[in-house]
């Protein structure tokens, strides 16, 4: 669904409002800003997860750079890399602090072949210790989406229940703006619908992981 089209829905449900009407500039920036919130929080939609991507650690370099768009680490697929004569991956460690990932190898570590941990940075991975041959690593990771547009359609606004989503939470803020009671009813029954669809696998397992937190502003 092109942005524009999420636009016209929300002027529909304020009361058939006209295309280019001047509450339209808000409802943009509106979209750009829900967006940003519901990407924040602690509980990202599968859409956005990048799966089996690779990392090529070069000989003798410990770091890699952190893809463009990154937003978190997958828990449920760290780093791993092959080993020779299994059909198993090792799957690292991911540390927090940089100084326990430091600490988490010996001193003969730097001298052999073995990683065990990394830690994000700022920009890079850092794996500590330098490779002593070319590696291929393989992870999972969450991707922000690309900027809402009116001419365009992002992550979100392709995505069958996401869309819907966005837009209710979209529309449930300028209704609440508009101090249109009516409009933030349907707003929020749209929300709370495309956000139980889209994540209706992982809702699933709730009460084995506790609750989810799904938006900053949740």
């Amino acid at each position: 669904m092109l942005g524009s089209v999420g636009v016209q829905r929300i002027n529909r449900a304020l009361g058939f409002r006209a295309d280019g009407n001047s509450l339209e500039t808000h409802i943009a920036a509106t979209f750009g800003e829900a967006q940003d919130d519901l990407e924040m929080g602690k509980t990202l939609p599968k859409f956005l997860l990048q799966e089996d991507q690779t990392l090529s650690l070069a000989l003798g370099t410990h770091t890699v750079p952190i893809p463009a768009g990154f937003a978190r680490a997958d828990d449920e697929r760290p780093i791993s890399f092959p080993i020779s004569g299994s059909n198993r991956p090792k799957f690292l460690q991911q540390k927090r602090i940089y100084k326990d990932a430091v600490e988490a190898y010996s001193n003969s570590d730097f001298n052999t072949v073995g990683f065990k941990v990394y830690v994000l940075r700022s920009s890079v991975i850092d794996f500590i210790i330098p490779a002593t041959a070319a590696t291929t690593f393989t992870w999972n990771y969450y991707k922000y989406a690309a900027a809402w547009s009116l001419g365009g359609e992002n992550e979100w606004m392709l995505h069958k229940t996401a869309k819907w989503w966005l837009i209710g939470e979209v529309g449930y803020r300028i209704a609440y703006d508009l101090r249109d009671a009516n409009a933030k009813t349907l707003f929020d029954d749209m929300r709370q619908k495309g956000r139980a669809a889209t994540f209706g696998d992982i809702l699933a397992r709730e009460d084995e992981s506790g609750p989810l937190v799904m938006g900053a502003n949740l």
